[in-house]
């Protein structure tokens, strides 16, 4: 099996094309079709070591994959680094069926971000009683933040650039620009899907975060 694997932290170019043991038996195999790129990738790379996560060298990046099982069924699903390879290993509860009508290249980078969401709006309790307030709500975490939040009933406030406030109403979100008076919304509950302090900086009030 070739997958892309570097051996000593630094730029992409340190990324080199290198064969791997092919793992044993006793997982489901996947022959990757897509694999998503994150910062959490770009971390490893550049020599950070997520706490608790035993790392060996050759470290092959890549969290998030698509691809094919061995009896040929789409799957699309996540690991713990692994994924710029041609074939992935991981337990059966690591992978779902792909619908049919998403691409491969949607796929292969879908599950960081919807499990992102789902993780963060289960913690925060969401109900049709809140107000989310969502910070980039346009991003990979915050598109599918909305529709989850929309789902359980909430109304949605979503943050998002001038560019972007049309797919973010289309989501079924309330858009807002980035700036100041997030609070005169008065959201019950708040989820920073962009990073950073801007959050925090703008939205004075008591209500929950994550």
């Amino acid at each position: 099996m070739r997958a892309a694997a570097f051996t000593e932290p630094g730029p992409p170019e340190v990324l080199r094309l290198l064969d791997v043991p092919t793992p044993g038996p006793g997982e489901v195999r996947v022959r990757v079709m897509a694999a998503g790129v994150q910062p959490y990738d770009a971390a490893v790379r550049a020599g950070w070591a997520p706490p608790g996560v035993p790392l060996t060298w050759p470290r092959i990046p890549g969290n998030e994959f698509a691809g094919i099982t061995d009896d040929g069924e789409e799957v699309l699903g996540f690991s713990t680094l692994g994924s710029y390879a041609e074939y992935v290993v991981v337990p059966e509860d690591q992978v779902t069926a792909k619908p049919r009508a998403m691409p491969w290249e949607v796929a292969g980078g879908f599950t960081a971000g919807a499990q992102t969401a789902h993780i963060s709006l289960e913690t925060l309790g969401i109900t049709a009683n809140d107000t989310l307030l969502i910070h980039g709500a346009a991003g990979a975490v915050g598109t599918v933040a909305v529709q989850l939040a929309g789902m359980a009933g909430a109304t949605v406030i979503g943050t998002g650039s001038a560019a972007n406030q049309d797919y973010i109403r289309s989501l079924g979100a309330i858009p807002v620009v980035y700036g100041d008076g997030l609070a005169d919304h008065k959201p019950t509950a708040a989820l920073d899907g962009a990073g950073g302090k801007a959050l925090f900086l703008e939205l004075v009030g008591g209500c929950a975060a994550s």
